[in-house]
């Protein structure tokens, strides 16, 4: 499985603005992995590779919201409206590439759209079948004592 996609030291240059501190690629890297997997979830796609028509601008969108998330680590409420400015169009990017997606997952095209009831009191196809054990039924009734 795939990460991210974006490179580290893009995301340190776009994130510099922030202040000199110099990130760790641990923690850049943490922020990459957490924008994947937002864009991933947001395209219903997660398996990215360069041969997708949509992938150096997904890979510049990722770039783009790992630095929101370390402007927001790092940079705290001074730039909470930068970063909701910048999150709105990182959206509406996804959106307008989202609708027009010429990819699509293997598991969109075989997903299961019905399945048949397993329960024989749902599915009348389905054989009544007693869970108790057969030695324990008589077959007449008994007297007890």
């Amino acid at each position: 499985m795939v990460d991210y996609i974006s490179n580290t030291q893009d995301v340190r240059e776009l994130a510099s603005s922030v202040g000199t501190y110099q990130w760790p690629d641990t923690e850049i890297q943490e922020e990459q992995r957490a924008a994947y997997i937002e864009i991933a979830s947001y395209t219903h796609k997660f398996d990215w590779s360069t041969s997708d028509p949509e992938f150096y601008a997904i890979q510049k969108l990722e770039a783009q919201l790992a630095k929101c998330y370390i402007f927001e680590h790092y940079g705290g409420p001074k730039y909470a409206q930068q970063i909701d400015a910048e999150e709105k169009m990182i959206y509406m990017k996804l959106d307008a590439i989202k609708d027009n997606m010429q990819t699509v997952t293997e598991d969109e095209e075989e997903s299961v759209t019905r399945t048949d009831y397993k329960s024989w009191i749902l599915n009348p196809d389905i054989p009544y079948e007693s869970k108790l054990d057969q030695s324990l039924r008589a077959d007449d009734t008994g007297v007890l004592d």
